[in-house]
């Protein structure tokens, strides 16, 4: 009961904030919108949130909290030729990707993929990745 209880609450807290705290910044007319990462980390421990790069090098986007919504943008400089999201679980500290078991989406491209928003669950395989294209 107290796992469905904190999904709803979860979900009503990723709601409010989508639908009430949308961020403002400047974009220039021939500038694209960031693609941004919404995550919503329901996993047993924090996780990090990295980026790859076309290149296959990853850039670290950020640490999320246990419990934790958090809003990410992706740097143009790395969504330039397409990239993916990666998410490990946070320990061990000593290697972002020590544990193997996490997850990743598929190739996506900044000019059509405006939003993704992972719901993550105790085990990762079971998470939730909804992308939004423009």
């Amino acid at each position: 009961m107290k796992t469905t209880m904190g999904r709803i609450g979860a979900a009503l807290v990723l709601a409010l904030a989508l639908g009430t705290a949308a961020p403002v910044a400047a974009v220039g007319p021939d500038e694209p919108d960031p693609t941004e990462i919404y995550v919503m980390n329901n996993h047993l421990s924090d996780v990090r949130v990295f980026a790859e790069d076309a290149d296959g090098r990853l850039h670290s986007l950020g640490r999320v909290a246990r419990g934790a919504l958090r809003s990410i943008d992706v740097p143009e400089s790395v969504a330039a030729d397409g990239y993916r999201i990666k998410v490990f679980p946070a320990s061990p500290v000593w290697s972002p990707i020590a544990d193997e078991w996490g997850i990743k989406t598929s190739v996506l491209h900044s000019e059509r993929d405006l939003r993704v928003t992972m719901w993550l669950e105790a085990d990762l395989a079971q998470s939730l990745v909804e992308i939004e294209r423009g």
